[in-house]
């Protein structure tokens, strides 16, 4: 184990994981979960997909310094998920 005594060592494979990478997979689960749920409605994922997107993107901007940081975010955001689709 490394000297940042702040990561965890995983019980089955012995690698590191940071408090980060804890708070992202569970932040990540949590979502998987509520947008699995809903799926079975009437109104499908793709709706509360919307309604998950226009509530973050609400949040940048209230959240965010101001208007140009958010606005800075949501594009490094929305780029780096292009980027990530396209390349495979």
């Amino acid at each position: 184990m490394s000297d940042n005594r702040d990561n965890i060592e995983c019980d089955n494979c012995g690698t590191e994981i940071t408090p980060e990478e804890i708070a992202h997979d569970a932040f990540n689960d949590g979502l998987n979960s509520i947008t699995q749920l809903v799926s079975f409605s009437k109104l499908g994922a793709s709706h509360f997909l919307t309604l998950g997107l226009a509530y973050f993107l609400d949040q940048i901007y209230n959240c965010a310094p101001n208007r140009e940081d958010a606005e800075r975010a949501i594009t490094k955001t929305v780029d780096k998920i292009r980027k990530e689709q396209n390349d495979g």
